[in-house]
């Protein structure tokens, strides 16, 4: 299912959920780019509520919302943005594992706020989702160490933002990556297997909030860039 026009084809792409920060902006823009969409929610009704107003920004794309259950049975390939505890979020994944069994599965969210300091860089949500999870699944990561505002304001695509994907299926990775490059602004950097996440994820918010102000009033943008 990856690379080139085939993924514009292919692919059909549920948020779970589309109605927060990050699921509602990627989904936007991954409709613009030809995807077609499916905004999940835990309420069906915030789901298709969400997927109007998107239309409403983008009247042509293929776009449409319900309860996260429906958007896992719909989907070949799944956005992962919940919010809540870290059992939250499992109870969560395990409630669909019968819909997401060897579907392709992109975490994008970090939480390693929940973490105690003495696990940083001995596990990740992503690693211990994957186990919740309780049947096979193609987990990869994409969009940790981002700011939701540079999908509000797009990078320069001659100075792009850069994104880690991990993930130990290779078609799995490959998909990612042409989702992440449909987007203008970002690249996708190869970081790997799905271990490396324990790494990636210290890379999050917290310390790029913490970037921000040290750096106040300075030239300075959140986000992993490397020089080109």
């Amino acid at each position: 299912m990856a690379g080139g026009d085939g993924v514009q084809e292919q692919l059909k792409v549920a948020f779970i959920p589309g109605t927060g920060r990050m699921g509602s902006l990627l989904a936007g823009h991954l409709a613009r780019a030809g995807m077609s969409i499916f905004v999940g929610s835990r309420s069906q009704d915030k789901g298709l509520q969400t997927a109007q107003k998107l239309l409403a920004s983008c009247p042509n794309a293929r776009i449409q919302g319900g309860s996260n259950h429906e958007a896992a049975a719909w989907a070949n390939t799944i956005f992962w943005s919940p919010s809540g505890s870290l059992q939250e979020r499992e109870n969560l994944v395990q409630s669909l594992a019968a819909y997401l069994k060897n579907k392709i599965i992109i975490d994008v969210s970090n939480v390693m706020y929940f973490f105690d300091e003495s696990k940083w860089g001995q596990t990740s949500s992503v690693l211990l989702n994957q186990k919740a999870l309780g049947v096979p699944a193609r987990w990869t990561t994409a969009f940790k160490a981002t700011f939701y505002k540079l999908l509000e304001e797009l990078p320069d695509p001659q100075n792009p933002h850069h994104t880690f994907v991990a993930g130990d299926d290779e078609e799995a990775v490959l998909t990612t990556i042409a989702l992440v490059e449909s987007i203008p602004g970002f690249k996708a950097v190869k970081a790997g297997g799905l271990s490396n996440s324990k790494i990636i994820e210290l890379l999050g918010p917290l310390w790029l909030f913490e970037l921000d102000k040290l750096n106040a009033g300075g030239n300075y943008r959140s986000g992993w860039k490397y020089a080109v």
